[in-house]
């Protein structure tokens, strides 16, 4: 490898002589070419002298490196501090320079702006690096879209208690609520742009390759989102807190209302104050009122006269404590072996008319996902209630249901009203209609641009520029749609079975179907039977176009 100097670098005031000894001639002039200087020193670096900055400026600093080389590696008495081209140092120092120069050309390297300045990093070392930075963005992402499904999961109890499906006397106390105060109403805005703008970024991040001034933009938003969507719920909750304080002490309501408050004040107590979760809060204001308003019942029966027994009073105050406990915990983070067990049942509940495309393992795959999301957990989360409830008959005469018993009836009272979900809605939709979309996509985007790659530059370079313009605009669109309407149908079920897969329910139709286009779109192979589909059409048409003309 030829590296070489065309002049001196160093101090420009010279203190030393030819020796003629060794065979010096005349020394040429200092010029400190910036050339020369940034090689001298990437010299001294790969000898391990100078610093790990390289510039084309000769300096103090260099010229102390270059006397400190030629010190301790040459051994040199008054050194000078001048690196002349051919002579001792530059000599000295050329092997390691050539190893350092050989073994950076192995290494292939990355251009990265940093501070505003562009510098180049390994390539093991930029992945490296985006690696522990998208970690880091789904982390943040997940972590700001848990929080989030957790202010939505108490916000949807809020609005299921107004609607009256926790009982009547719920929604009395919900309604009491939000008439004594309109910041007791569940803030949707903010905390389902906090969840949607929190999901974006995680699928940003999640790609396989990130487009990062993407990520960067939509990692301020969701930033953005997320405290707006934290301050809106911390308000809500203190609102709550101070409301329901209020009814509870100043409003003269019936004794099964005053109960039904003390509840909600437990609960979003809890909340604020020991940092619990919406469930867990929940279930332990639920056990505790019940205790409170069984005691109380029990103590009215005996005041009227009525027989009551301490060892039948403790059974019954017990009972009705840990069904309103069990009830209320119901369907909390409910995972693992519980939800794949109902998983694949309730997916082999569902309308076959409905979901004739997907298979059972897709329907499988997306409905464990789906259970896990908020909506999901919600839906389980009442059927559990509802299957507990129901054994409480079972329990009182002394036996405990067993595992298939609870499961076989949350998966029949799942099953019941799963159609009616959001999610299974979006599923239908895109069920019904995405093989027509994807040859649309197919028509209008796809074969399009397959024709306008590879394919158009071969058929110009045969029939002629202006030939294939004026083919593809009056053409085109003809050959398009029977390009993609050749593709069979089973290809799109493929696909639309992969799309379902990677679904967790929170994706509307329309997202799904972009997410079917994107597959579609990455299909290499596919591209490439595409354009070999196009390529022969167009051909047999301009073919025949010619024949016409020549005749």
């Amino acid at each position: 490898m030829a590296i070489k100097l065309s002049a001196p670098v160093g101090d420009s005031t010279r203190i030393t002589k030819p020796d003629a000894k060794a065979g010096e001639g005349k020394f040429k002039p200092v010029k400190n070419a910036a050339a020369d200087v940034e090689l001298v020193r990437l010299m001294l670096k790969a000898n391990g002298f100078g610093s790990i900055k390289i510039s084309g400026k000769c300096d103090a600093g260099l010229i102390k490196d270059i006397r400190s080389f030629q010190k301790k590696s040459l051994g040199f008495k008054k050194p000078d501090g001048i690196v002349d081209p051919g002579m001792r140092t530059w000599k000295a120092g050329l092997a390691k320079l050539q190893a350092m120069i050989a073994q950076d050309q192995k290494v292939a390297v990355y251009e990265v702006k940093e501070d505003g300045k562009i510098k180049q990093v390994e390539v093991a070392e930029f992945e490296a690096a985006e690696k522990a930075l998208r970690h880091q963005i789904l982390s943040k992402a997940n972590m700001m879209r848990g929080q989030a499904d957790t202010w939505v999961d108490f916000c949807d109890d809020v609005e299921k208690t107004r609607q009256a499906e926790e009982g009547l006397m719920m929604a009395i106390t919900e309604f009491t609520m939000s008439t004594l105060n309109d910041d007791t109403d569940p803030p949707w805005t903010p905390i389902l742009n906090a969840r949607s703008e929190a999901s974006f970024l995680k699928t940003l991040a999640s790609q396989s390759k990130p487009d990062w001034k993407k990520i960067q933009k939509q990692d301020a938003k969701a930033t953005k989102a997320y405290n707006s969507g934290q301050k809106a719920f911390d308000k809500f909750i203190k609102a709550r807190i101070g409301t329901a304080g209020k009814a509870v002490f100043t409003l003269e309501i019936v004794r099964e209302t005053s109960f039904t408050v003390i509840e909600v004040y437990a609960t979003a107590r809890l909340m604020a104050t020991k940092g619990m979760d919406p469930v867990r809060a929940h279930a332990i204001a639920a056990a505790g009122t019940e205790a409170m308003k069984s005691s109380a019942g029990q103590y009215g029966e005996y005041l009227a006269g009525n027989k009551v027994t301490f060892d039948g009073a403790a059974k019954k105050v017990v009972l009705d404590t840990l069904f309103a406990g069990a009830a209320g915990a119901a369907g909390g983070k409910l995972g693992g072996a519980f939800l794949k067990g109902i998983a694949g049942k309730v997916a082999a509940q569902l309308p076959a008319k409905m979901f004739q495309t997907f298979s059972q393992k897709a329907l499988t795959k997306f409905m464990e996902k789906m259970l896990t999301t908020g909506v999901g957990q919600e839906m389980v989360k009442n059927a559990a209630k509802e299957a507990i409830m129901l054994f409480k008959p079972l329990v009182e005469k002394g036996r405990a249901p067993n595992q298939k018993e609870v499961t076989d009836a949350v998966v029949k009272i799942l099953s019941g009203g799963i159609m009616a979900s959001g999610p299974m809605k979006s599923v239908s939709s895109f069920g019904a209609s995405y093989i027509s979309k994807s040859q649309g996509f197919l028509a209008q985007k796809l074969v399009p641009s397959a024709m306008d790659g590879m394919v158009k530059k071969d058929l110009v370079a045969r029939y002629g520029a202006d030939v294939v313009e004026e083919f593809s605009k009056k053409h085109g669109p003809a050959i398009y749609a029977d390009v993609a309407a050749a593709v069979q149908d089973k290809v799109f079920v493929a696909y639309g079975n992969k799309v379902l897969e990677s679904s967790d329910g929170t994706q509307s139709a329309k997202v799904l179907q972009k997410m079917m286009e994107e597959t579609l779109r990455k299909d290499t192979q596919l591209r490439k039977e595409l354009a070999k589909m196009v390529k022969k059409q167009a051909e047999a048409k301009l073919d025949k176009m010619a024949g016409a003309k020549a005749r």
